[in-house]
Order: C-alpha cells, then sequence, then structure tokens
C-alpha cells in the first residue's frame, strides 16, 4: 500500500512540475518585465485559436500543427535605460544556446528570426524587430507551440505585422 501511494504521490508532482514548465526564453520576457520602457502581453492558446495568422495570398497552408502562446514586447528607448540597439542585444543573449538565428536571402534589415527546433518543425519562433535609428521603438513576438512552417518569411512578416 505504501508503494502505490508513493507512486501516486511521484507522479502528481512529475504531472505538476510538467504542467507548470517554461519555456527557457521567458528569461528574456521576465528581465523586462516592469522596466522602464517596456509593455508586454500575450495570447493563450483560447485566444490563438481564435485569431488567424495569415502568411500569404496564396491558399497553401505555411503553418501547421499547435500554437500554444504568442508574446509580445515592446520597447521605446526615449523611456527606458537603454538604446533600442542595446535593447535588442541584450534580448537575444538571454535566449540559451539552443536557439539558432533564422538567416534569409533577404537578408531583412527589419527584421530578425530566432527558432527553437529543426529545419521546418519548431517548439518556438522569436521575431525581433529592428532599425537602424537607436531612437525607434523595438517589438519582440514569440510564438509558442509544436509548429510546422513551411514559409519563415511569412511567419517573419506575420510577426513583423503584429509590431505595426
Amino acid at each position: 500500500m505504501k508503494t502505490v501511494r508513493f507512486t501516486l504521490i511521484a507522479v502528481a508532482v512529475i504531472f505538476s512540475q510538467l504542467s507548470n514548465a517554461q519555456s527557457k526564453s521567458d528569461k528574456m520576457y521576465d528581465v523586462f518585465l516592469s522596466k522602464d520602457g517596456v509593455s508586454s502581453f500575450s495570447f493563450s492558446k483560447n485566444m490563438v485559436d481564435a485569431i488567424d495568422i495569415d502568411l500569404g495570398d496564396d491558399s497553401e497552408q505555411n503553418v501547421t500543427g499547435d500554437l500554444h502562446q504568442v508574446r509580445f514586447m515592446s520597447y521605446n528607448p526615449k523611456k527606458g535605460a537603454l538604446s533600442g540597439s542595446e535593447f535588442t542585444k541584450r534580448a537575444e543573449a538571454l535566449l540559451p544556446s539552443q536557439y539558432w538565428k533564422y538567416k534569409d536571402d533577404d537578408n531583412d534589415p527589419d527584421a530578425e528570426i530566432w527558432l527553437l527546433g529543426g529545419k521546418k518543425k519548431f517548439k518556438e519562433c522569436h521575431v525581433f524587430t529592428v532599425s537602424e535609428d537607436d531612437d525607434q521603438m523595438r517589438f519582440v513576438v514569440s510564438f509558442y507551440g509544436n509548429f510546422t512552417v513551411n514559409d519563415v518569411k511569412g511567419l517573419k512578416e506575420a510577426g513583423k505585422g503584429f509590431s505595426e
């Protein structure tokens, strides 16, 4: 009887830990929480399901799978202690080494993408809008879930669209 009780308690503890598991990128949001010039919000899975993210004009579905959460953070260098480029560098530096920067052929100077996952299947996608002007607003849009992306450039444009 003691073994059954111990096993049930151990399983309950494991499941509670798994349900409270955070993304490794949460540190990026947590560090900037309540800092001057920073605003952030998130959409839960229920809200994400109600939003249609359009990644282009073609009828092909470019993102498939489960999108669990979308997070958004903006930074106004005129109200904060960092310049726009310092904010972006610090935020990107808070992403653990498992994340990799997407390199595209267009070399878009307005946005950078950081990914967690393989070549087409991802757990996270973080779109950073950047600007040559250090006084301009900076934005981070993060997509969390288990999804396949056939058009990473389209996802980048969707992230930039959130910040407009």
